[in-house]
């Protein structure tokens, strides 16, 4: 794992523990809502980890969210929602997943903050 950031600027009380996860076949950005409104980003770097471990990872990070949004490459961002899915056993979670390219962690957060509004 690279490093964790934390933000708060907006921290507000009762928020949804959300996700907004982006990940390729390199590295994986998680930007994640506390219930107190908290926002941390951790990086995650597949080094040689085997696919089926670096997805295990990302999914222990994104952790047990009320709404997680995955974005990424087909295959990698299919076989993460499979992993989370099997993982924490709640599909009805994950409230979108979709392609996109590389996206800055700014951009997370700024999504975070929409799904969790």
């Amino acid at each position: 794992m690279a490093g964790t950031q934390a933000f708060s600027p907006a921290a507000r009380q009762d928020a949804a523990p959300s996700a907004v996860v982006w990940i390729n076949g390199r590295q994986a950005v998680v930007a994640a809502m506390s219930h107190e409104g908290r926002i941390s980003t951790c990086e995650i770097s597949r080094g040689s980890w085997p696919q089926r471990t670096y997805l295990a990872q990302v999914a222990r990070v994104i952790g047990d969210r009320q709404r997680v949004v995955i974005l990424g490459p087909s295959s990698l961002r299919q076989a993460l929602e499979r992993d989370y899915v099997a993982m924490f056993r709640r599909p009805d979670r994950l409230v979108d997943v979709e392609p996109a390219g590389p996206i800055s962690s700014a951009d997370l957060i700024d999504r975070l903050r929409t799904l969790a509004a």
